[in-house]
């Protein structure tokens, strides 16, 4: 057990803790949960899969030191492309096969997420749960029982990926009262494009590699979003 990773990545992860919980209250009904419980499952979420990957990566074979030539080719690149693809897979299939008030209503739920909440909650401890946790878990296990080294790696990347997506199903029922079919294509195959990025850049370029692919996403994306919401009536 690596107690140093365990507290370098929970405290990473308190900004997006705080700008989640502030996001959060735009959603919240009278039945909700408490704003004090709601702020204690965010932390212990954060607690929980730090320390169960600092318990796994010292084990695994992936990288752990920062190099600045692994950030900029896997984070910074991979990140681009990561967010081009999916701008074309966004602009060109789904939104296309939405009717406007639809979109109104997805382009809302984005632009009320905030992008600060979108940066370090998405972009930091959705990372620290899918790629430092459960994808060196995966890896792991595929190790125990001898798989080799590139098959456990895309095995364990494409697991990761693929709970990655079924995560944000539910996210679609906040914005749709009777979802479209196009609306889950796009939550799966979208989350699990960037969820493929992202534990690559996990896998051979760090933890950090891996936060910069997430963020970039968001963060491309972001300004293209504001400027389509503020054209719909």
């Amino acid at each position: 057990m690596n107690w140093v990773y365990m507290m370098i990545v929970f405290i990473i992860c308190i900004p997006g803790i705080y700008f989640m919980y502030q996001s959060e209250k735009i959603y919240l009904k009278e039945d909700d949960i408490t704003d004090r419980q709601r702020l204690i499952i965010h932390v212990l979420t954060a607690i929980i899969f730090s320390t169960i990957g600092a318990f796994i990566v010292p084990k695994i074979e992936v990288v752990q030191q920062i190099e600045a030539m692994k950030i900029i080719k896997y984070g910074f690149g991979l990140g681009i492309i990561c967010s081009i693809g999916h701008l074309l897979f966004y602009y060109m299939y789904f939104v296309p096969n939405l009717t406007r008030e639809e979109y109104y209503k997805i382009e809302t739920y984005y632009v009320n997420a905030g992008i600060l909440s979108r940066l370090f909650y998405g972009g930091i401890i959705e990372e620290v749960i899918f790629r430092w946790s459960l994808l060196s878990l995966f890896l792991w296990l595929c190790q125990l029982v001898n798989v080799n080294n590139v098959t456990s790696e895309w095995l364990a990347i494409a697991i990761s990926s693929f709970l990655f997506a079924l995560i944000h199903l539910p996210s679609i029922n906040l914005v749709a009262s009777k979802p479209e079919k196009s609306m889950y294509v796009y939550a799966i195959i979208g989350n699990i494009w960037v969820g493929i990025f992202a534990g690559v850049a996990f896998v051979y370029g760090s933890l950090l590699a891996a936060i910069i692919v997430h963020m970039l996403f968001h963060l491309l994306w972001w300004p293209i979003q504001t400027r389509e919401y503020a054209k719909l009536p």
